[in-house]
């Protein structure tokens, strides 16, 4: 995708990988529609944005675990900008919780924002792109839902089930020229692990797998959107993991069950 001029919506803006995704994304002459339950973040961060003279970036609160809310939000932007371009659906939440102690109400939370409200989403915006006869949709997985890690089974499986989600719909928007990449961030250097459903986290990740900026994800995923590839990575290590999962899956459980 040519981004020169495209209107790009950005989901879970707030901070972390969106907010950076973001600040990558305005090195081009674009429109930014932010999207994030925080109000206060967002806003700051739009009003930075918009001190650049190519960019114009627009702040709407929302939750993208309410329909309603998605759908109000997609008016929003096309009565400010027109029809949404580029998807980013990144908005996440994560969640801890050995197998025996798995809260319900909480695993449904989840699902609601990290599965449900992605799917929300691209129903919100897919009437315009399928009129404007083009759209790109980049759906932010995780290498966790390319291999499960133990500790987090419900996270994983909300981005395992993305990942289903996208193969599928990758070939029924085909025929309207609706591309659509799988992206899997690796660990990365946010405040992701404070922000869990099930309370702050301060060894999720360590000593697993390399941590990399919230800043490098973002450019990886603005250069995703340039190559347009079907699934694509933000650094070497993130894929070597996972091809390592795929081909050699008893070494990866030997390594991971070792991990404390």
């Amino acid at each position: 995708m040519k981004l020169a001029n495209k209107t790009i919506l950005i989901t879970g803006a707030s901070q972390g990988i969106g907010a950076a995704t973001a600040r990558a994304f305005s090195e081009y002459p674009v429109r930014l529609a932010l999207l994030a339950r925080s109000e206060p973040r967002i806003t700051a961060l739009a009003a930075e944005l918009n001190q650049k003279p190519d960019v114009n970036a627009l702040a709407i609160p929302a939750d993208v675990s309410n329909p309603e809310d998605v759908q109000q939000a997609v008016a929003r932007i096309r009565e400010a900008f027109g029809g949404v371009d580029l998807l980013i659906n990144n908005a996440g939440v994560g969640m801890s919780s050995p197998v025996g102690a798995i809260d319900f109400v909480k695993g449904k939370e989840l699902f609601d924002i990290n599965f449900w409200g992605a799917i929300s989403v691209v129903q919100a915006v897919l009437p315009d792109m399928r009129a404007q006869k083009q759209g790109l949709i980049i759906n932010i997985s995780s290498i966790v839902g390319r291999r499960a890690m133990p500790g987090i089974s419900i996270y994983c499986a909300s981005k395992f089930a993305l990942n289903a989600f996208s193969e599928s719909i990758r070939i029924e928007l085909r025929p309207d020229n609706i591309r659509v990449v799988s992206f899997y961030p690796g660990v990365t250097a946010t405040h992701f692990g404070d922000n869990l459903l099930t309370g702050p986290s301060t060894v999720q990740g360590k000593g697993r797998a390399k941590v990399t900026s919230a800043e490098d994800v973002g450019r990886a995923i603005v250069k995703a959107a340039l190559k347009e590839p079907r699934d694509a990575y933000a650094t070497l290590f993130d894929r070597v993991f996972v091809w390592a999962s795929t081909f050699v899956p008893g070494l990866m459980d030997k390594m991971l069950g070792k991990v404390k």
